[in-house]
C-alpha cells in the first residue's frame, strides 16, 4: 500500500491541528474575557485608590485648616487679649504683641499672626502686614468680609491689599471675631498661613502624566491650581469652572474628573486623573495576559502532539503492515492494545485478502490482454509527472497570489481529465480531441513561463469528425520537451486540420531543434508504409518511461490498430529546422 499522503492529510496531523484549532479557541476567548474582566476589576480598584488619594490629601488640608481654626479660636478667647481690646488704649493692646509672636514662631508656614482691634489698632510680631486701617474698621470692606467668612480659608495677596500675580505674595488667611464678655464685638484674629502649605499636601499625588488637581471654593472662586497662569486668564478658568460644574466623570483627553469636598472649609478638591495611567494599565495587563496565552498554546501544542500521536499509533502501524501485505499476500498481525475499530478493520481487510487471493488466479488469464492493454492506456492517459508538476504549478501559482491563473490551469487540467479518464470510449470529436491538446499546451505555457506560443487552424466543420482520442498531445508533448524546450528559445507549435481526399490530415509543426534520422529510437513501422519518408520516423526521438506518455510509436500503432494498416504518421524533421508529423485519419462521422 503506498502512501502518498502530505503532512496535512496524515491522521496524526489531522487530530493534532483540530485539538489544537480547539486549544486556540477556548485559549483566545478565556484570555479575552480574563482581559476584559480584570481590566474592568484594576480600572476599579485604580479609580477607588485615586480617589482614596485625593480624599487623603483632602484629610490633609482639612486637618490643617481645622488646626488655624483651633488656633484663632484659641487667641480669641485668650483673656488677655479680650481684656486689652476691651479697654481699646495703645499701651494694653501692645502688650499681647508677645503672644502674637509666640503663635507666629509656632508653626513655619505661618506668614503673620494679626490682632485687629474695631478702632482700628493693630497689634502683630512685627511682620509687614499693611492692610488698610481706619478708627471704624466696620466700614472697611476686607474687615467686613473677613467677619463674614466665619472662619472659612480665602486665598488673599500678603497684607490684604490688591491682589498681585506673584505667587510669593499669596496667602491663605482664616479670620475669627473677637468678642467681649457679654458679646460685643471687639475685633479679630487674622492669621495668614503661606499659599505653599497646599502644594505641600496636594504634590504626592499620582494623577499621571497629565494629570492635575485644583480646589474650588463654592462661590465659584479659584483657590488652587499647579499653573499660576490661569488665575489671570479668563477664558480658561471659565473653561474650568464649567467642568467642575458639568457633573460628568469624564474630563477632555479621556480623563477622569474626582470631585472631593474638604471637610470644615467651603472648599471643594478637584482631581483630573490623566488617560495614560489607564492605558499604561492595559498595557501591562495586556503583556501579561499575552504571555499567559502564549504559555497556555505552548502547553496545548505539546499535548496536541501527544495526543494525536497516541490516538493515530494504532491506525499508522495498521498502513504499515496492510503495505507489507500488499508486496507479500500475508495475512496481517492486530496490533496489540488496538481500539476495537482498528482490531475489525484488521480482521475485514484480511477476509478481504483470502478472496482477492482466490479471484485473482481465476481471472488471472482471461483479463492478462485485456488488462495489458487497459494498462497501456491508462498510462498513456495522463502522465504522473505532468500531473504533479500542473499540481505544483497551481500551488506556486497560489503562493504568488496569481489566483485567475491558478484557476485557469485548475480549469484546463479538468478538461483534460475529463478526456483521459473516459476508457470506454475509443473515438472522440476531433473538437474535444483538440480542446485537450490546447489544454495540455495552456498549462505548459503557463508552467514554462510562455516559452513558446501556438496556434490551431482548419475548417470548423471538420470538428465534428471523430477520429482516436489522445494522438495530439503526446506529440504536442514531444515537440516541447526535445524540440523547443532545448533549443533556449522562444518557439511555435502549429497544429493544422484539413481534409486531403478521402482522408482527414492532422499536421503538427514545430521550430525547435529537430534530430538526424540516425538519432532516433522510433519504430520505422508508424509511419504510414509507402508513402516517401515514411522511414524518418526512426528519428523521432522516443521519450523515457514516465516523462514522454505514449510516444509517438504508441500513437502510430493505437491509429492502425483502430483506423487500419492504410492509416498512421509521418514524422520529417531536420537538425536546427524543427519537426513535422503528419497524421492521416479516415473520415469518420460516429464514434461507432
Amino acid at each position: 500500500m503506498k502512501s502518498d499522503k502530505t503532512f496535512f492529510e496524515r491522521l496524526d496531523t489531522r487530530i493534532a491541528l483540530a485539538f489544537l484549532l480547539l486549544s486556540l479557541l477556548s485559549i483566545s476567548l478565556f484570555a479575552f474575557v480574563m482581559y476584559r474582566l480584570s481590566g474592568s476589576l484594576f480600572a476599579r480598584e485604580d479609580m477607588r485608590r485615586t480617589r482614596a488619594s485625593l480624599e487623603q490629601s483632602s484629610e490633609y488640608v482639612s486637618s490643617y485648616l481645622e488646626k488655624l481654626k483651633s488656633f484663632s479660636s484659641l487667641i480669641a478667647m485668650h483673656p488677655d487679649i479680650r481684656s486689652a481690646l476691651a479697654k481699646s488704649d495703645k499701651k494694653s493692646l501692645e502688650s499681647i504683641s508677645a503672644l502674637t509672636a509666640l503663635a507666629e514662631n509656632s508653626d513655619p508656614r505661618i506668614r503673620a499672626v494679626a490682632v485687629i482691634s474695631k478702632e482700628g489698632f493693630l497689634i502683630t510680631s512685627g511682620s509687614s502686614m499693611a492692610m488698610p486701617l481706619s478708627g471704624d474698621m466696620m466700614q472697611e470692606k476686607w474687615y467686613q468680609d473677613a467677619l463674614s467668612s466665619a472662619q472659612m480659608p480665602t486665598l488673599a495677596s500678603t497684607g490684604h491689599g490688591v491682589f498681585t500675580m506673584d505667587r510669593e505674595d499669596w496667602i491663605i488667611s482664616v479670620c475669627q471675631e473677637i468678642r467681649g464678655e457679654g458679646g460685643e464685638h471687639l475685633g479679630l484674629v487674622l492669621i495668614d498661613v503661606s499659599y505653599r502649605f497646599i502644594e505641600d499636601y496636594l504634590s504626592s499625588l499620582d494623577l499621571g502624566k497629565d494629570g492635575y488637581s485644583f480646589i474650588l471654593s463654592d462661590d465659584g472662586s479659584l483657590i488652587y491650581h499647579p499653573d499660576p497662569e490661569i488665575f489671570e486668564d479668563e477664558e480658561r478658568k471659565t473653561s474650568l469652572l464649567s467642568l467642575a460644574g458639568s457633573g460628568g466623570a469624564a474630563a477632555k483627553g479621556g480623563g477622569r474628573l474626582y470631585r472631593v469636598p474638604i471637610p470644615g472649609s467651603s472648599w471643594t478638591l478637584y482631581g483630573i486623573c490623566s488617560a495614560d495611567n489607564a492605558r499604561l494599565l492595559r498595557s501591562r495587563l495586556l503583556r501579561s495576559v499575552s504571555v499567559f496565552a502564549a504559555a497556555l498554546v505552548l502547553l496545548s501544542i505539546a499535548l496536541a502532539s501527544l495526543l494525536s500521536r497516541t490516538l493515530a499509533s494504532p491506525i499508522r502501524k495498521l498502513s504499515l503492515a496492510m503495505s507489507r501485505a500488499d508486496k507479500t499476500w500475508e495475512e496481517i498481525e492486530i496490533p496489540s492494545g488496538s481500539p476495537g475499530e482498528v482490531r475489525a478493520l484488521s480482521l475485514e481487510y484480511n477476509r478481504l485478502l483470502h478472496r482477492i487471493r482466490a479471484l485473482t488466479e481465476n481471472i488471472r488469464r482471461k483479463e492478462e490482454a485485456r488488462r495489458l492493454f487497459e494498462l497501456r492506456a491508462l498510462q498513456s492517459q495522463i502522465n504522473p509527472h505532468f500531473l504533479y508538476n500542473t499540481l505544483d504549478t497551481i500551488l506556486w501559482l497560489s503562493e504568488l497570489g496569481e489566483n485567475q491563473q491558478a484557476a485557469r490551469v485548475c480549469g484546463e487540467l479538468g478538461r483534460m481529465l475529463r478526456v483521459s479518464l473516459n476508457i470506454d470510449q475509443a473515438f472522440i470529436p476531433l473538437g474535444r480531441e483538440l480542446e485537450h491538446c490546447r489544454s495540455y499546451l495552456e498549462i505548459q505555457k503557463t508552467r514554462y513561463e510562455d516559452m513558446f506560443s501556438y496556434c490551431i487552424e482548419g475548417e470548423e466543420s471538420l470538428l465534428s469528425l471523430y477520429v482516436p482520442k489522445l494522438i495530439l498531445q503526446p506529440i504536442a508533448e514531444n515537440a516541447i520537451y526535445h524540440g523547443i524546450r532545448s533549443s533556449g528559445k522562444r518557439g511555435k507549435i502549429s497544429i493544422l486540420f484539413q481534409i486531403e481526399g478521402n482522408a482527414l490530415i492532422l499536421e503538427i509543426k514545430d521550430d525547435g531543434i529537430g534530430f538526424s534520422k540516425k538519432g532516433g529510437e522510433e519504430n520505422a513501422g508508424d509511419a504510414h508504409p509507402g508513402e516517401e519518408g515514411a522511414g524518418s520516423s526512426a528519428a523521432a526521438p522516443k521519450k523515457r518511461p514516465g516523462r514522454g506518455g505514449i510516444g509517438l510509436s504508441n500513437v502510430g500503432q493505437r491509429i492502425r490498430l483502430l483506423c487500419g494498416e492504410s492509416y498512421g504518421l509521418i514524422v520529417r524533421s531536420s537538425p536546427g529546422k524543427g519537426t513535422r508529423v503528419r497524421i492521416r485519419l479516415p473520415l469518420r462521422f460516429s464514434a461507432d
